[in-house]
């Protein structure tokens, strides 16, 4: 089951109960890929990070720029400490996570479902594809907190492919991050904001 958090904080990417960090899917507009640039800067900071991205949506300069008003100590360092790899079709971020290795660093994949929505594959391996992604992002979650991005559809339209349902359902707590539909809101539990960082 998982929760809904209408703001995102860094207590979240603390182990839970079972000692298992939580999956952590942040719904927006442009797969909340400015919240992402965010996060990936203050993890930055403290220590390495892995990031993957499935939408072409990752900017260093955006993070740099976050880091200099962060008041990095060292910039440099602190980009080298983010490890980027891009996927351009599904089976490339299938890929990308399978060769990822469990380990203490977080993992933040921005647009998971972006490269997805490409119709040059069947639905029913799209949705294997996904299934196997959400297996392994479950996998990486044990040793290390798992941030995942994503983009809902337009107001007017609803997934006919479901694929973001899947992912939701996989996911220990959801962030819907202003402007984002909130269609699935109505099925989740909800809890008490937090703050940001």
């Amino acid at each position: 089951m998982n929760a809904v958090h209408k703001s995102f904080a860094s207590d979240l990417l603390v182990p839970g109960t079972s000692g298992a960090f939580p999956f952590l899917l942040i719904i927006g507009p442009y797969a909340a890929s400015n919240a992402m640039l965010a996060s990936a800067a203050r993890l930055a900071l403290l220590a390495p990070l892995r990031v993957v991205d499935g939408g072409n949506r990752f900017n260093a300069r955006t993070v740099a720029r976050i880091l200099r008003e962060l008041n990095a100590p060292d910039l440099y360092a602190a980009l080298s400490r983010i490890r980027l790899a891009r996927a351009f079709t599904c089976y490339q971020l299938l890929a990308l996570l399978e060769e990822t290795l469990p380990s203490s660093d977080p993992t933040l994949v921005i647009d998971l479902l972006d490269t997805f929505y490409d119709e040059s594959a069947s639905l029913s391996e799209r949705r294997r594809l996904i299934e196997n992604c959400l297996l392994r992002l479950r996998n990486l979650s044990r040793l290390a907190p798992v941030v995942v991005s994503v983009r809902p559809p337009a107001p007017e339209q609803s997934d006919p492919t479901g694929l973001l349902e899947m992912v939701q359902q996989a996911a220990d707590l959801l962030w819907f991050q202003e402007g984002a539909p909130e269609t699935n809101k109505a099925k989740q539990p909800s809890k008490s904001q937090l703050n940001l960082f």
